[in-house]
């Protein structure tokens, strides 16, 4: 065991230190100057506690020292507040490990026989009040000198340090018997990564503002030892709010809030050597009622046995899952060939060039074995679907100001074309590679509400690309995900896009902004589907989510009323997407009548979350064409068009920026909802707006690419 130490330790080296300078009461010869060898930090990028000694004596005095150095491993001095934290660890009768608290003291150097800073980077802190005599009065469990013990240094920098400055705070623990014995009792459940997978870091978890500081704790066992039993658990300890937050999340949008798998594991390891056990039958039941309320509970809450008695953990919290996965994995699909044959097609008195599409799927089951009979012989696919959109370089083309008499968005409008196929026979069939193929009509159906048929090749873009995409459900077992025609589990397979031009498929593919295993961290591994199906965030969402959709969401189309600021609002992928997340969406913020309500659970600046390196690039999106918006529900409704680089910015920025903001990109050349006029400002094809003349944005001139990833933290 480390040596106890004490506020009587501490006054033993000063004295020490005063003897050893006293000899025979005259003064020596001047010695030549020297210094310590020290070198101490004049600047950190992030700090490194190390424990030195630490312990309960006899008289209940708990006390440690430490070492603080910096990155460089330099030492640290002027701390001028901590916080000490101590706990133990107990084990219930019913064999769960529970951490209880034993109080925290907060030290100031000022503050006399708390702390002490011996300007070597190593500090000295004390809690005066003996943890025996500790007013335990009302909580179920005293002190037990024969348990595990904690002690945690809350280092509170954030504040700022002299000469230093603001550095994230650090809350690191120590464990340890107060017989000097070895610690055989542990809690090790959950790894800090798999919370940061989702929140980046967890010391900005917190659910108040977007404005904020981090909350101090950038490891989970420090939240598990603040929010412990008796100890800052007025709202429950950390084991029923970790539960009781994700559960309330969306369960078809976040992991977390159905797959106990995101954040823990199902076999212990070497770091987490308690993991699994929340798989026993020894659980908590804090952690059960912290999801499932007791007045849903058939057999009330006052049963005598705890609830893993009885139910299989596993059983109900794995099985489920682990269906899904098998029913997501159960088919591949992918498009092995896609040709063209261009036309023209007559819609609402317009002629437009169209195509007509041949594409071919290739089928594989789990074991890479070709389905072998067609997606309609098959029936076990839901809504197979082929989504088709034109001139990936532009950012997609759609009949964009087309509208229904009722003053809505054609469909050809606010969607790509839309194939649905699983349940129509294919024009050819190769059951011994599992590959099925089909043709998309050229001719534009004449009703404004479908959208299966008729690719828009407009005037000028024959040489563009475009991107087919397929996505889709699987019926299958609701017990193991085994796909079967009458499954009750329905479980979209993983979507598949690919490229193609007039003259047949490429790998030329519009540039990757995000990548779906960044999105999968919270969303989980392709499992995201907002509208049932849809699971390639990197490319397909973007080909209906386009800059020509001035689609409004469905609040607003109900209303039949358009959003207060339709930039902000618009439902563009690169727009969408940041408003969305930065919870700046008007339907967001509507009261009781909100829609998708959230809090983004990282630090809204930190873009690496979801982009990937290189993509913060202003002058790549400047190349896009304008983003369109309407400001009135009608069939004639005026349509105005916005610099693509300005409407990105403003997705996340436009909120706290205001009309500052906007004025500084317009004096940079931006424009913002200028009003579109065929042959003035704009090219039109019918209602395919192909091209508008913007005053041309110069956002990138100054927010180079290097700027944009310091500052969004790539």
């Amino acid at each position: 065991m480390k040596n106890q130490i004490n506020k009587s330790f501490v006054l033993s080296l000063i004295m020490t230190g005063m003897i050893a300078g006293c000899s025979d009461g005259k003064d020596g010869a001047d010695g030549s100057d020297g210094g310590s060898g020290i070198i101490i930090a004049k600047s950190a990028e992030s700090l490194h506690l190390e424990y030195l000694e630490y312990g309960i004596d006899d008289a209940g005095m708990r006390s440690a020292s430490f070492k603080i150095t910096n990155e460089l491993n330099q030492p640290v001095v002027g701390i001028g507040s901590v916080r000490f934290l101590s706990s133990q660890l107990a084990t219930s009768e019913q064999g769960y490990t529970e951490r209880q608290g034993l109080g925290y003291v907060t030290c100031t150097s000022e503050a006399e026989d708390c702390l002490t800073d011996h300007q070597d980077g190593s500090y000295t802190v004390i809690n005066t009040t003996p943890v025996n005599e500790l007013d335990l009065s009302g909580k179920d469990y005293t002190f037990n000198q024969d348990l595990p013990h904690r002690f945690m240094v809350r280092l509170q920098t954030y504040g700022g340090i002299p000469v230093i400055g603001s550095v994230q705070d650090i809350m690191p623990e120590v464990d340890f018997m107060m017989d000097g014995s070895a610690v055989t009792t542990t809690r090790s459940m959950i790894d800090t990564a798999s919370c940061n997978a989702c929140h980046t870091d967890i010391a900005y978890a917190r659910y108040d503002s977007y404005d904020r500081s981090p909350h101090y704790a950038n490891n989970v066992q420090a939240c598990a030892t603040c929010h412990t039993t008796g100890e800052k658990d007025s709202k429950g300890s950390m084991v029923e709010r970790a539960h009781r937050w994700h559960n309330g999340l969306d369960g078809e949008l976040v992991i977390s809030s159905y797959d106990c798998t995101s954040c823990h594991v199902t076999e212990a390891t070497d770091a987490l050597p308690n993991g699994a056990e929340w798989l026993a039958n020894t659980t908590n039941d804090k952690a059960c009622l912290s999801c499932h309320a007791s007045e849903e509970l058939k057999h009330g809450p006052e049963m005598q046995f705890s609830c893993a008695t009885c139910h299989d953990v596993a059983q109900y919290h794995l099985t489920k899952v682990d269906a899904k996965k098998a029913a997501r994995d159960a088919y591949s699909v992918d498009v092995t060939q896609v040709s063209t044959l261009q036309g023209t097609s007559v819609r609402d008195g317009n002629s437009y060039n169209t195509a007509e599409i041949t594409f071919t799927v290739k089928i594989l089951d789990s074991e890479d074995t070709p389905l072998a009979t067609s997606p309609k012989e098959a029936k076990v696919f839901n809504a197979l679907r082929a989504s088709v959109s034109w001139d990936m370089e532009a950012g997609y083309r759609m009949l964009t100001t087309e509208t229904k008499d009722s003053g809505e968005l054609g469909r050809l409008a606010n969607h790509s074309v839309n194939f649905k196929f699983e349940s129509i026979d294919p024009v050819s069939s190769n059951p011994a590679t599992g590959e099925y193929t089909y043709i998309i009509s050229g001719q534009l159906d004449d009703d404004k509400s479908k959208n299966s048929t008729g690719v828009i090749i407009p005037i000028g873009t024959d040489l563009k690309t475009g991107i087919l995409a397929i996505e889709g459900q699987v019926k299958a077992d609701e017990k193991t995900g085994v796909p079967t025609p009458d499954g009750t589990l329905v479980e979209r397979i993983r979507s598949k896009s690919v490229f193609f031009t007039l003259e047949g498929l490429t790998d030329n593919s519009r540039r990757q902004v995000v990548d779906n295993a960044l999105c999968a961290s919270c969303h989980g591994d392709q499992a995201y589907g907002y509208h049932g199906r849809r699971n390639d965030l990197e490319q397909q969402c973007v080909a209906c989510h386009n800059l020509g959709n001035a689609e409004w969401d469905k609040g607003h189309m109900a209303l039949e009323q358009a959003p207060a600021d339709p930039v902000l609002d618009h439902i563009s992928w690169n727009t969408f997407v940041h408003a969305l997340h930065a919870q700046n969406r008007e339907e967001q913020n509507m009261g009781e009548a909100s829609n998708r309500v959230f809090k983004y659970p990282a630090r809204l600046n930190d873009c690496s979350q979801c982009h990937v390196d290189g993509s913060a690039n202003l002058k790549e999106i400047e190349k896009s064409n304008a983003l369109i918006t309407r400001n009135t529900h009608e069939v004639d409704a005026d349509f105005f068009a916005t610099s693509p680089g300005a409407a990105t910015c403003w997705s996340c920025h436009g909120p706290y920026g205001g009309d500052s903001l906007k004025n500084h990109m317009i004096q940079n050349g931006a424009d913002f909802e200028m009003k579109l006029e065929d042959g003035v400002n704009a090219t039109f094809d019918g209602d395919v707006v192909v091209d508008v003349t913007l005053s041309g944005e110069a956002c990138s001139v100054c927010h180079s690419s290097d700027k944009l990833a310091e500052s969004h933290r790539f």
